[in-house]
């Protein structure tokens, strides 16, 4: 993979890293204008990236038009966040949903069946029947606002459905470049709201953990946005 990839490529996942590694201080300083320019910056990165990429390699109104939606959807929540979770996650909710649609198409492109991958709906339904468990159960912080009591869990469905589905895909997809970013950015997607759910309703003041959502999460939309470069 390395040996196809543009130099300004390179430069670009350096330049990235490092504006992730500064929001990794940023996010904990308590100076709130200093994270939220941060953070619309680190958005913005692999969302232009992405951008850039549809118009050099003449993608748009293609099977990854969709994959852009979503991770426009996301880009908006991310910047919602700062000042509304409710919002934010109403974004990202319809952000997860329309990437779950582009992955189901993109594995009929690549020839697979849904009766070849049916088996992704366990490994979702064993993560949201444990989470279910645990957040009804009493383990998890109540939130202070009642109506996130059901929708936050409605928004761990929308992102584990395609996180699941992508597990399926590491296993199932043809070995390349596209098919394993884009896996492995959506896992990685996955795992950070399951980080979010820690530190928003459990571990409220560790860093740690608030950390590893921004890592995982921002990590696996590089990844995706990546995934653009080798689109064959």
């Amino acid at each position: 993979m390395g040996e196809n990839m543009p130099v300004l490529t390179i430069i670009f996942i350096f330049a990235y890293l490092g504006v992730m590694v500064a929001y990794f201080f940023s996010e904990t300083s308590g100076n709130h204008n200093r994270r939220r320019v941060n953070k619309i910056i680190l958005a913005s990165m692999f969302i232009l990236y992405a951008f850039v990429e549809m118009f050099r390699l003449h993608l748009w109104g293609g099977l990854f038009t969709w994959c852009f939606i979503g991770m426009v959807f996301c880009f908006i929540g991310d910047v919602w966040l700062l000042w509304s979770f409710t919002k934010g996650g109403i974004s990202f909710a319809i952000g997860n949903f329309i990437l779950f649609f582009f992955e189901l198409r993109f594995f009929a492109a690549q020839g697979l069946k849904f009766s070849q991958y049916w088996w992704f709906l366990l490994i979702f339904a064993a993560l949201i029947g444990t989470f279910l468990y645990l957040w009804f159960g009493g383990w998890y912080i109540k939130s202070s606002k009642k109506e996130l009591r059901y929708a936050f869990p409605a928004y761990i469905m929308s992102v584990t459905l395609h996180g699941t589905l992508s597990i399926a895909g590491l296993f199932l997809l043809k070995p390349a470049p596209t098919n394993f970013l884009i896996c492995c950015g959506f896992i990685l997607f996955m795992i950070s709201d399951y980080f979010i759910s820690l530190h928003k309703f459990k571990y409220l003041k560790s860093k740690t953990i608030l950390r590893l959502n921004s890592g995982t999460y921002f990590t696996g939309l590089l990844l995706a946005a990546l995934s653009y470069t080798f689109v064959r």
